[in-house]
């Protein structure tokens, strides 16, 4: 585990981050039911957070599994170990990762590519665009850097 020095003092933590509204509402509320609430405000982690338009992303079962996790605190704990890594890591590192393991133990596949642009009218060196999926879930918003560590939110779930 490597390191990590916030690149500013006055970031917010991951979950003050949160809070401004960028995860799925159910994510939140199972977050709220463990004590990760709390350990997150501390932990140096990696989040992948599920988007806040989620529903438009999932199955229903997946939806099922969520709900029925608000009234069970070992399977919300499990969830929300699914989406954390215990240390900071931006999608940069990521091009190098094929696989992460998570706080559940849970193996997930990284899948980051950076493919050189060719579509230009004039050529520049290096430009290119990023492709990036955790377990086959698209990112969406990379490196929101908090205080403790890096929010991914993904379009989808990891169950």
């Amino acid at each position: 585990m490597k390191n990590w020095k916030p690149p500013a003092e006055n970031l917010p933590n991951v979950i003050d981050r949160l809070k401004e509204g960028i995860a799925f509402p159910l994510f939140f509320q199972l977050l709220n039911t463990t004590e990760y609430a709390e350990k997150l405000t501390e932990m140096v982690v990696t989040l992948f957070v599920p988007v806040e338009d989620t529903l438009d992303y999932i199955s229903p079962e997946q939806l099922a599994q969520f709900k029925e996790a608000l009234n069970n605190e070992k399977k919300a704990k499990e969830i929300i170990e699914n989406h954390l890594i215990d240390e900071a890591i931006s999608l940069k590192e990521m091009l190098d990762i094929k696989e992460l393991t998570t706080l559940s133990g849970k193996k997930i596949k990284v899948d980051v590519s950076c493919n050189i642009r060719e579509d230009f009218e004039f050529p520049i060196d290096n430009a290119c665009y990023v492709e990036a999926k955790i377990n086959d879930n698209e990112i969406e918003t990379a490196n929101l850097v908090c205080f403790n560590g890096f929010i991914h939110t993904i379009k989808g779930v990891i169950l």
